[in-house]
């Protein structure tokens, strides 16, 4: 008898468990204890009931259950049969209504013998019992398919297992769509029978997540059809809703960067535009459960439950018209078999067919496999094989002119429907000669790259976006016209203020200039300058040197190409002083080695002092400032971006060529990045197994083979030998260093060849960028710290490591203070976990690249130089507060220690700085020292002094 017939055969005892529940919202988190409580959740936002509980074993009798009010008590029949137990639950809870629930868990494999089941309250009362298809994927979080319910104020969770399965962290997310758009604009490509389609705006899409750059395929290989789960009764003004709360689920709850499908079809033949990146293009979705398989494939899913009730006609129409139109377009035929990601599937598939689900249903995939003339395959084969013609579309109008600058023209006309690309002709003349063009996606845009000064004419024509032929006529004469403003030199410069290391300015505003840049110099000749860039007519320049006059000049530039439009303001250029500058009574450059032959250092900081300084970050949040406003102090001209992906991580610590693991249930085997999952093993033969190794073979060691251990001597597993990578993969595994400690990891521990060929192994943790940060803040920054200088590190750390992935290598980075520093899952702490989250996928990027995010622990009041445009030498006063010991220190040298290290000097005499930066107290850090012997003098650099003499940072006085 499956699980499935179990669950309904009878009331047993049920075990009670001590739940510490908490309920998610939009604006915090709020505790509900197990009597029910109401909370608010947002619009569009999912409710997340935690469990915080060990479940425990079920007991013989049922202890007395939490005290519950009449109407928010579930009924308790249907409990499951004696033969399951209950391994985790959730209490009904009583939240804001809602449409569409999941289920979610941190860590822990819900397996075939084991059932995921849900209860919510709707208009009719409780419902029975539900059980939720686990969804499987090689990315994001563990969850079930979602499953609309329509409209529902409470729900219950319950994990049923025959095994010992046992999921932590179990999460209820339930999602409210909220109100949609009141107008549907329809998207139609013109194409070989292109279907209607509803574009992501039309149904209300999110595009706040981390998909704003779509990974896209190679090609196109096939097709893989799917089902969302839940209601097949929903009226057709509800399935944009339907598609708006599954997105919620798979990006708030799943963890995923977008909802999972491409496209989506409901019972009315209505299909819905999926994951963003456009609809024409191979858009790398997360609806298979294998990586290959995501990025060249499209996923089709229909809207609703599919276990006995049949697809409509109209469903199965749009389903056959789309994917036609899909595998057209691309050239790939409706049948036949390609091999992929470790899989050899049809063109057509089933997500069944990828991996092992119920997905997309009895009904829909016994005609998707069906050999006869309906049969889908057939169908869209014969649909191909049909053909169609370009569809023409009515010429734009009401072109109109809304705005200039010196080197743009902005333009507005009316939506074309059915239009997705519109292209803008562009000519100095009326009759369109000698055109320019410009191409938008939407019915406006503005035309860049002008010269100043000159009149420009306009026309636009509706252009197939994937062909790139015109699909109706370009507007006619007479054509809307606009002059951009003619170039002109800034005037009225003048400096308004001066501190240590900065001038602030102003100038009249000039009319049509969008951007400027300021030059200043230390000479009157403007000769090697500094550059300061603003998009309105006043700023501040920074990064000077104190004490030092400066001269300024400023020009307007084009804020697409950068180049300068008109000239810069010219000579006599105003001018002004830096505060402050250098005495030698305060700077201390030189010291005469005593008698004593020893000599005291006091310096400023801990580290090299580029980029964000820890302690100065926490003394800036302790002051109130956010981790955004703390990021742009240290990473001047930066913005946040997003970015999501794995990363492999470098594990030093284990320095053998195998990676040997303790064993766990759950555990999964994979022979290269994208093979076949092998689930291993708990017990073999009777004996529980203790470990797991991936080892280079003694006769070949350019191949590996697979040793597990029961009960003290290594066996081959399965006579398993290959060449190449391989990995171990769960929610978390143990990985056994030498000297029999272990350290625990997210993700996979992968055996890999530094080279193609090599005998040399090296063990890398492969894992999602989120879990990588959690092993990485909690070790760079105490947790105890304020909230948004744990965010502030949360991004650096996120940024570093994004910036640091680099596919022509094997590894991406280091687990040591050589990159930065990675200690896996044992470090992570709920004060670090929680600012990750707050930033998840945030990174720093200048250009749209990521920004080489460097920090150190104290930057001693004034950061240092890097090798970035972004990374600048500016003022850190929240550097000095009560708790940083690192600010201003002091360290006795002894003489000898210069003299062993440098034996041509003879005996030591005395040390002098020959060259500051010019940045800070004392005229800032060293650049350059002698080191004055009897024998002869040795100039070295501040880094090298720093090491030499044993110093925290490179600023310093004697």
């Amino acid at each position: 008898m499956t699980l499935r017939r179990l669950l309904f055969r009878g009331l047993v005892p049920l075990s009670v468990f001590a739940v510490l529940a908490t309920l998610m919202v939009a604006h915090g988190i709020s505790r509900a204890s197990d009597a029910q409580t109401d909370e608010q959740v947002s619009e569009g936002t999912p409710a997340v009931v935690r469990d915080r509980a060990v479940p425990v074993t079920p007991k013989a009798e049922r202890e007395p259950a939490p005290p519950r009010t009449s109407e928010d008590q579930a009924e308790e029949d249907d409990a499951p049969a004696a033969a399951d137990t209950v391994v985790a639950q959730l209490p009904p809870t009583k939240v804001a209504k809602f449409s569409l629930l999941g289920v979610t868990w941190r860590e822990g494999l819900v397996d075939a013998d084991t059932a995921v089941e849900v209860r919510w309250r709707g208009d009719d009362g409780w419902s029975d019992w539900t059980e939720l298809h686990v969804e499987p994927s090689n990315e994001g979080t563990p969850g079930t398919e979602p499953y609309w319910v329509g409209s529902a104020d409470a729900a219950a969770v319950r994990v049923l297992s025959t095994s010992d399965a046992a999921p932590r962290g179990l999460e209820l997310a339930t999602i409210d769509p909220g109100k949609m758009p009141t107008s549907a604009a329809l998207r139609t490509v013109a194409a070989v029978a292109q279907p209607t389609i509803i574009s992501r705006a039309a149904w209300g899409a999110s595009n706040s997540g981390s998909c704003d750059s779509p990974i896209y395929g190679s090609s196109l290989r096939g097709a893989v059809i799917h089902h969302t789960a839940g209601s097949n009764t929903e009226p057709a003004d509800r399935s944009a809703a339907v598609v708006k709360a599954t997105q919620a689920y798979h990006m708030n709850s799943r963890d995923w960067c977008d909802i999972a499908y491409n496209f989506l079809v409901d019972r009315y033949g209505q299909i819905f535009e999926g994951r963003r990146g456009g609809i024409d293009k191979v858009v790398r979705g997360a609806h298979s459960g294998n990586g290959s398989v995501n990025e060249q494939t499209t996923g089709i899913s229909l809207m609703g439950t599919f276990t006995t009730a049949a697809p409509t006609t109209a469903m199965k129409s749009a389903v056959v018209r789309l994917t036609a139109w899909k595998l057209a377009l691309h050239g790939v035929p409706a049948k036949g078999t390609y091999s992929l990601g470790g899989k050899t599937l049809n063109r057509i598939a089933g997500h069944r067919d990828v991996v092992s689900t119920a997905c997309p249903g009895a009904t829909v995939y016994s005609w998707l496999t069906s050999t006869s003339s309906t049969g889908l395959r057939t169908q869209v084969a014969d649909t191909i094989a049909a053909g169609g013609s370009s569809t023409t579309l009515p010429t734009p109008t009401g072109l109109a002119v809304t705005g200039r600058t010196m080197t743009s023209v902005a333009l507005d006309w009316n939506y074309v429907e059915g239009a997705e690309r519109y292209h803008v002709k562009v000519s100095t003349s009326s009759t369109m000669s000698s055109p320019v063009f410009a191409k938008f996606d939407v019915s406006k845009g503005t035309v860049t790259g002008l010269k100043p000064g000159t009149r420009y004419y306009f026309s636009v024509v509706v252009v197939d976006p994937v062909k790139n032929v015109r699909l109706s006529s370009y507007t006619a004469a007479p054509h809307p016209t606009a002059e951009t403003y003619p170039a002109a030199t800034p005037e009225n410069l003048a400096i308004s203020s001066a501190s240590t290391s900065s001038l602030s300015l102003n100038w009249d505003d000039l009319a049509g200039a969008e951007k400027y840049h300021v030059k200043v110099s230390t000479s009157s000749t403007m000769s090697s300058p500094i550059y300061g860039r603003f998009t309105a007519s006043e700023g501040t320049v920074s990064g000077l040197k104190s004490g030092t006059k400066y001269y300024a000049s400023v020009v307007a530039v084009d804020p697409v190409l950068g180049t300068r439009i008109g000239d810069y303001s010219q000579a006599p250029h105003p001018s002004a002083t830096t505060e402050g500058g250098t005495t030698s009574t305060t700077t201390r450059n030189t010291v005469t080695v005593p008698s004593t032959r020893q000599f005291t250092v006091t310096g400023h900081g801990y580290g090299h002092g580029i980029g964000m300084s820890q302690h100065g970050a926490q003394g800036a949040a302790k002051a109130g400032e956010k981790f955004a406003s703390i990021l742009s102090t240290y990473y001047p001209g930066t913005a946040l971006g997003t970015k999501t992906g794995n990363i492999r991580v470098l594990i030093t610590k284990d320095t053998t060529a195998s990676v040997m693991i303790r064993a766990r249930s759950a555990l999964t085997f994979r022979k290269g990045w994208d093979g076949t999952p092998v689930s291993l093993p708990s017990t073999i033969g009777g004996a529980a197994v203790t470990r797991w190794m991936i080892v280079p073979l003694s006769s070949d060691k350019t191949k590996s083979t697979l040793k597990y251990m029961t009960t003290g001597s290594w066996i081959t597993y399965n006579k398993m030998v290959w060449t190449g990578e391989a990995q171990f993969e769960a929610s978390a595994i143990r990985l056994i260093l030498p000297g029999g400690s272990d350290v625990k990891y997210r993700g996979a521990l992968r055996s890999a060849s530094p080279t193609a060929g090599s005998s040399d192994r090296n063990t890398l943790n492969v894992l999602p960028i989120e879990s990588y940060v959690r092993g990485v803040v909690a070790a760079e920054m105490p947790s105890s710290w304020h909230p948004e200088a744990l965010k502030a590190q949360s991004v650096a750390a996120r940024t570093y490591g994004v910036r640091s992935i680099v596919r022509s290598r094997y590894y991406d980075l280091c687990d040591t203070t050589s990159c930065q520093v990675y200690r896996g899952y044992a470090v992570e702490t709920e004060a670090t976990d929680a600012a990750i989250a707050a930033t998840r996928s945030k990174i720093l990027t200048y250009e749209g690249t990521p920004a080489f995010t460097q920090f150190s622990s104290s930057s001693g009041g004034y950061t240092a130089a890097g090798s970035q445009p972004y990374l600048k030498a500016v003022p850190d006063p929240h550097d000095d507060w009560s708790g940083n010991a690192n600010h201003l220190w002091t360290k006795t040298v002894s003489a000898s220690t210069i003299e062993k290290a440098h034996p041509s000097l003879g005996t030591l005499k005395s040390l002098t700085v020959t060259k500051r930066n010019g940045f800070g107290d004392w005229n800032g850090r060293v650049v350059s020292l002698d080191l004055v012997g009897s024998q002869k003098t040795i100039t070295i650099s501040g880094n090298t002094a720093r090491t030499l003499l044993g110093l925290k940072s490179n600023w310093f006085r004697f």
